[in-house]
């Protein structure tokens, strides 16, 4: 038998195929990241497109609908108006419009009829160039400030009792879904406009769409206070709107509320006296904080029964968000307009004897 000069192996074995070359982790890292941008931009693109699309292009209207621009009302506010009205899904895109349209026209002021469905640039366009339904010779301004019980603003309406019989047939648990036995804190503040002079009727069911709106507008901004018993939110505000002059300070009045709820402290707040009495501005004297009313804070313990006024936007937001301190006293200062805010008795107490030095000096200086 011939030997084998070379040994070649088991030619029927099959052959070892070669190793395949693995991506570096590094590719694969910078493949991800680029596939993660294009898709990124891509939904930026269709957005972007999408959004311009929805505040440029003209669209057909559809429910005309009566919409009115306050006087002196900026162009941020129109839009914040026109979203809450349903005539924009949101405030930015008339603030887009009015960015993409720059102009030296104006946004009148005074009452429209918009169609609803039109695109922000449409609705901004109209706004600037289409007169307003009424003349504003024609309109009747009706301004209420903030902080009136019902009597005092029927004492400022033409018609008192007009007034407050408008009031009294507004159902509280049909208007507002609450159990109270009158609509006291629920007429929002503000400046309206009417066609022509206004019945009684027609501005206090225009000051109960108001509140609904604004009312409305804020448990959808701070959706974990929706559970709040709107009457102790309102009589809360209004004792902030009676008691703080400076807006920097409602939250703080707010907190001293608060606070002193939580610790089962009497209010002994004025404002609520002043409002069982009806001695609207007037100094108080020892006798009145005996009188027999549950709106009497220095005897009775917790909230009064309820508003002792109509409180505006901004004291209700306060009651709805205290400031985060320890205050559970504030005294006036001399100004009349600021208050000095302590934690203890005896912080108070050295308010309250300064506050009365500084009257005394104030008297003298007036005096000589």
């Amino acid at each position: 038998m011939t030997e084998d000069l070379y040994d070649i192996g088991d030619l029927s074995a099959e052959p070892t195929p070669p190793k395949k070359k693995r991506t570096p982790w590094w590719v694969k890292l910078f493949l991800f990241f680029f596939f993660m941008l294009f898709i990124i931009a891509m939904a930026v693109a269709v957005g972007g497109y999408v959004l311009y699309d929805h505040i440029t292009q003209p669209r057909t209207g559809g429910e005309v609908v009566a919409f009115e621009v306050p006087e002196g009302a900026s162009g941020n506010e129109v839009g914040k108006l026109l979203a809450e009205k349903g005539f924009l899904e949101h405030e930015v895109f008339f603030r887009i419009a009015m960015r993409l349209e720059p102009s030296n026209d104006t946004i009148k002021h005074g009452e429209f009829e918009l169609p609803k469905g039109e695109s922000a640039l449409q609705l901004l366009a109209r706004l600037r160039s289409s007169q307003p339904k009424t003349i504003m010779q024609e309109t009747t301004k009706v301004t209420i400030p903030e902080g009136l019980s019902l009597v005092q603003m029927a004492d400022k309406r033409p018609n008192p009792e007009g007034f407050l019989a408008a009031v009294q047939s507004i159902n509280a648990q049909e208007a507002f879904g609450v159990d109270a036995p009158t609509i006291e804190g629920f007429l929002m503040p503000n400046t309206y406009f009417f066609s022509g002079e206004p019945s009684e009727e027609e501005v206090v069911q225009r000051m109960v769409e108001q509140f609904q709106q604004d009312y409305a507008s804020l448990m959808a901004k701070y959706p974990d206070k929706a559970s709040l018993n709107p009457v102790e939110v309102l009589t809360i505000a209004s004792l902030i709107e009676e008691e703080a002059r400076l807006d920097d300070e409602r939250a703080l009045v707010s907190a001293v509320v608060h606070n002193r709820l939580k610790k089962n402290m009497r209010l002994e707040m004025d404002s609520t006296l002043q409002y069982s009495l009806g001695k609207y501005g007037q100094r108080l004297l020892n006798e009145d904080k005996e009188v027999d009313s549950p709106y009497n804070t220095y005897k009775h313990r917790g909230l009064p029964p309820g508003p002792i006024s109509n409180p505006g936007v901004k004291s209700i937001e306060a009651a709805l968000n205290p400031a985060d301190v320890d205050y559970i006293f504030f005294v006036s200062n001399a100004d009349g307009n600021t208050h000095t805010f302590s934690t203890t008795l005896k912080e108070h107490n050295a308010a309250v004897a300064k506050f009365r030095r500084d009257i005394r000096e104030q008297r003298r200086q007036q005096n000589q």
